[in-house]
């Protein structure tokens, strides 16, 4: 499910070595920061500091989560509660869509005593879709943002140097590349300067064709993925289920 790989990304990434790193793990050529007089100031921040900026800590109230139907949508209940977005929104989950309702029922449950943070990725997820993406005005601006991620992509930066990194972007990047240009018919542009890199005015008005066709929910896994990734071509090839999570992940890194 598209949903869950985007939420499952940010983790999936964190463990993937950054391209960059096994290139100079691999002896070719990158030297540590140390090394090119880089230094690093790190400031001592107090527990009591912390403590003030955090938000409340919610303590569950809540004994048992299941899901339940209402005017012919799903719901996910808290004792007899309805779950309602951020908003205030009742959330409500497309019939059609039973296990996105039991997997969203099955993050309030493992909550223990009390509520973590950034423990409900799906249910982030939903109530943006719901709160944010329902609305046309957002939906746009969205769409243009993320845009301007596919002109500045990293899958279309290939190096020439040292080979073991050239190497790695062409085993993650060309096949990525490859694959939205046979499947939106459009010309996709590689470099090895970033500072040149622009897509054509045709791709881009062809991609965002695509992805204004997107449901709010797959827009919002999209949204995700590519704030995850910094990438708009490897988070569309995750939504559109081309690549895997852990492959979009290293792809990313």
């Amino acid at each position: 499910m598209l949903l869950i790989g985007a939420s499952r990304m940010f983790g999936s990434a964190m463990r993937c070595m950054p391209l960059a790193q096994y290139a100079m793990q691999r002896g070719a050529g990158y030297r540590p920061l140390r090394a090119l007089g880089t230094t690093r100031t790190v400031h001592d921040t107090s527990a009591d500091d912390i403590n003030k900026n955090r938000a409340p800590a919610i303590r569950r109230f809540w004994r048992n989560v299941s899901v339940g139907e209402k005017d012919g949508a799903l719901v996910v209940l808290l004792d007899a509660r309805a779950v309602k977005t951020p908003g205030g929104t009742p959330m409500r989950i497309s019939a059609r869509q039973p296990a996105l309702a039991w997997l969203v029922a099955g993050e309030w449950e493992s909550q223990k005593e009390f509520l973590g943070a950034h423990s409900l990725p799906l249910t982030s997820l939903v109530s943006r879709a719901i709160d944010g993406l329902s609305d046309a005005s957002v939906r746009a601006d969205v769409i243009t943002k993320l845009l301007k991620y596919f002109h500045t992509d990293s899958v279309c930066l290939h190096d020439n140097h040292p080979r073991v990194l050239a190497e790695l972007q062409e085993r993650h990047y060309a096949p990525i590349a490859a694959w939205a240009r046979s499947t939106y018919g459009i010309d996709i542009k590689t470099t090895t300067d970033m500072f040149v890199l622009r897509q054509t005015p045709e791709a881009a008005d062809r991609l965002r064709a695509v992805v204004e066709g997107f449901s709010d929910l797959k827009l919002a896994a999209l949204e995700r993925a590519v704030m995850t990734a910094k990438s708009f071509l490897i988070a569309l090839a995750l939504v559109e289920q081309h690549v895997s999570v852990e492959d979009a992940a290293c792809a990313a890194q």
